[in-house]
């Protein structure tokens, strides 16, 4: 029986006598993308490759250099020749690990020229570490006792087909390897290891590329059959939620917060509201007798993520802003944002949209969160609203 393997690209890759020159990336990205995390025991099929995207993706998102972002893609790229052994009997494997370790120097050092530094190692196993916990808790359903780490690009676990998936690892690699080449000076027509030149990739995006956004049509068409069978809000913007966390990656919390008319501004109640224009005007001047007409206040309706501020004053934060304003706020970095109000210190991007009565007032808002800054772009926000039409259209809002 041959001691080799023979490898997607039809190359004859001996395991336990690598070769550097036989490593192809082509052959990672196509194996990595058709190997399952834990063996097979999750609730969807989630690759290895997924899981190395992550990884990268947080690693850029964190704004380390592009040699750990390619790091970070490559750390499991070992397990295209040797398979994935779960962590406990691999312990007990003689041998293997010394094999793993030997292996994955080589190609640290085919594509980034050296293997890891000690401190490197830890950058990278901190953040695999980091998409373990996730994996663990939302692939496993093992419930975790530890604090969520903080994390800016958080998986979202939908099923996609391996070629797409090996076609986004192929494109992540591309792109940081050239800037990674380009940087150390490399000569724009050397060979990449694996097939073509830098050349080749002159013209890649200067962004790197993006995971495909939800479908905004099959979103609306969604939210309109739950509507049309229910048109009250509470069930209704409950599954409007549930929709748009589930088909947005990198998003933190959706959800939605709802108008409430001020009470008597005379009322004791009016003015022991801490979120109404009348406390507000008279604990930022220091007397009563500021006191005005209170305006209304957005009170927290149904949600998905962590819990959040219950209310939010009129006019105030983003959610408040477009509320006042009657526009959508599209908001790259919260941190920036004047009169930010922070529910969730993981969140870094925002995304809000106003929602109307029939008679044209904001009667509540739609609020998106992202720990990833720049998360949200215009066709996110002509998406969303476009769901909110259907929100307006239906919803018993009067």
């Amino acid at each position: 029986m041959a001691d080799y393997i023979t490898t997607y690209t039809g190359i004859h890759f001996y395991p336990t006598d690598p070769d550097p020159e036989a490593i192809n990336i082509e052959d990672i990205a196509h194996a990595l993308s058709l190997l399952c995390r834990g063996n097979g025991h999750v609730s969807t099929f989630w690759s290895v490759a997924q899981h190395c995207i992550i990884c990268a993706r947080e690693a850029a998102a964190r704004e380390w250099p592009d040699r750990l972002v390619l790091a970070c893609l490559l750390h499991d790229a070992s397990e295209c020749y040797l398979s994935d052994v779960p962590r406990p009997f691999k312990a007990e494997l003689v041998g293997y690990r010394e094999h793993e370790d030997r292996l994955l120097d080589m190609i640290y050092t085919r594509y980034l020229g050296t293997p890891l530094s000690p401190e490197e190692q830890r950058m990278a196993r901190e953040i695999d570490d980091g998409a373990l916990y996730y994996d663990l808790r939302d692939l496993l359903h093992n419930e975790q006792s530890e604090q969520d780490p903080q994390f800016h690009v958080i998986p979202s676990y939908d099923f996609r087909s391996f070629q797409e998936v090996e076609k986004e690892y192929l494109e992540l690699f591309r792109y940081y390897y050239n800037r990674y080449k380009n940087a150390l000076g490399g000569d724009s027509h050397a060979k990449i290891p694996g097939g073509g030149t830098l050349q080749d990739l002159a013209e890649l995006p200067t962004c790197p590329p993006q995971r495909p956004g939800p479908d905004y049509d099959l979103l609306a068409d969604q939210v309109r059959a739950f509507a049309e069978t229910e048109p009250s809000l509470m069930p209704l913007l409950s599954n409007a939620a549930a929709l748009l966390k589930d088909a947005m990656a990198d998003v933190n919390w959706a959800g939605f917060y709802l108008r409430r008319e001020p009470a008597d501004p005379s009322s004791a109640d009016a003015f022991n509201n801490p979120s109404s224009e009348a406390t507000v005007m008279a604990n930022e001047a220091g007397a009563s007798s500021a006191r005005t007409v209170p305006s209304p206040d957005l009170l927290l309706g149904p949600f998905q993520g962590k819990p959040a501020c219950i209310r939010i004053p009129w006019g105030r934060g983003v959610c408040g802003t477009a509320a006042d304003r009657d526009r959508t706020q599209l908001v790259s970095d919260v941190h920036a944002f004047p009169g930010h109000i922070a529910c969730d210190s993981a969140s870094n991007a925002e995304i809000v949209v106003p929602i109307h009565r029939s008679d044209g007032s904001v009667t509540a808002v739609l609020d998106i969160d992202s720990p990833l800054k720049g998360r949200f772009d215009p066709e996110d926000q002509t998406g969303l609203e476009q769901f909110v039409r259907v929100l307006e259209q239906y919803g018993e809002w009067d």
